[in-house]
């Protein structure tokens, strides 16, 4: 049997997608600050020097709740299966996830390079799997709650939105929709999911990227043997689901605080926080539309088009910029700090055996 290799993602791809995910975030960066006739760096800087720091300390430990409650939902899940794992471990299973879903288009990144460390960590690929799918149902339910519960307690945050804003948040909202059906399908279907493996292994075989096709078809079909039990194991475990669920929101509601955070450190109004909560749900439902590495563009739009029917053009870019300096790109350095950490503990491990 070939030995797994340790690099699932080529070098190349790796610098492709970061210098890609450089480029773009340089331009989105432009994007807001071009869309600000009064925008300044002076003025920006300013703002930045004028900020509460309690709650900018207040942000940046959102932005790690984020990292933290996706770590927990993930160890959550691993010891249910029969594979408990130490915090740490989940972490960087987690800053896998959030810097390959950042860097790569639709996020096609992020799943698998968790699911890699986890393997490397001893857990059954097919157990990762189901993690992994059961993880993106309940991260996608998730978000259609709290943009529910917001729409019905604040209806006025949506309609603040231009109307092609709107189009992009009805958009992301079917998009998500139709995620979290075809994840609980590929959960409760094995026969889907074996279909859609058994093409991939056709069409690989046929490009000449993956041998041994046959073999492949046979050790796929003990797999899904293997699927069907570890996904039975999820049925009739609501208090699991349940317990899981509710990480996944507060993964959620901590990125989206991030933003109310920055607001609240640059002196806005309390009572606009709930309203302003409410609008970067908005954000973050339509941000899915466009397949952009981290959604940038799309999400820049959407908070500057939101942000300007509470505070001017100058205050509106100030915090996009913070915000998403906080929630995302900081975030996203951190998590490839961790990940290259995680990396080099397996790279010297290995050369030690």
């Amino acid at each position: 049997m070939k030995k797994t290799s340790d690099k699932p993602v080529s070098t190349k791809k790796r610098v492709f997608f970061s210098f890609l995910f450089l480029v773009l975030a340089a331009l989105s960066v432009w994007a807001v600050t071009s869309q600000a006739k009064d925008f300044s760096l002076r003025r920006f800087l300013e703002y930045l020097n004028q900020n509460n720091p309690w709650w900018l300390a207040a942000a940046f430990l959102a932005m790690l709740a984020y990292i933290g409650f996706d770590a927990l939902m993930v160890r959550c899940l691993l010891k249910d299966f029969g594979y408990p794992r130490s915090f740490p471990k989940c972490v960087s299973y987690a800053a896998a996830d959030l810097y390959f879903s950042a860097i790569t288009p639709s996020a096609t990144g992020g799943q698998p390079m968790e699911a890699y460390f986890m393997v490397r960590d001893g857990v059954p690929a097919i157990i990762s799997t189901v993690v992994m799918l059961t993880y993106l149902l309940l991260y996608t339910v998730s978000i259609i709650i709290i943009g529910l519960i917001c729409l019905v307690l604040v209806p006025s945050s949506f309609l603040a939105f231009s109307t092609l804003s709107r189009i992009f948040i009805a958009a992301g909202a079917v998009i998500q929709l139709c995620l979290a059906f075809f994840y609980a399908m590929l959960l409760w279907n094995k026969n889907l999911l074996r279909k859609i493996l058994d093409w991939a292994i056709r069409v690989l075989a046929k490009l000449h990227i993956l041998r041994n096709p046959d073999y492949r078809r046979k050790k796929l079909e003990t797999q899904m043997e293997q699927y069907a039990k570890a996904t039975e194991l999820l049925r009739g475990r609501r208090k699991l689901l349940i317990k899981t669920l509710l990480l996944n929101l507060a993964h959620r509601v901590s990125q989206i605080l991030v933003t109310v955070f920055c607001f609240l450190a640059g002196g806005g109004a309390l009572d606009l926080a709930p309203k302003l909560f409410a609008m970067q749900s908005n954000v973050v439902i339509g941000a899915c539309c466009i397949p952009i590495p981290g959604s940038m563009g799309v999400t820049d739009l959407l908070m500057l088009d939101g942000f300007s029917s509470l505070m001017s053009e100058q205050e509106s870019a100030n915090l996009e910029l913070l915000s998403r300096c906080t929630s995302f790109y900081i975030c996203i350095l951190l998590c490839g700090l961790i990940v290259l950490t995680k990396y080099l503990i397996i790279r010297f491990r290995r050369e030690r055996t």
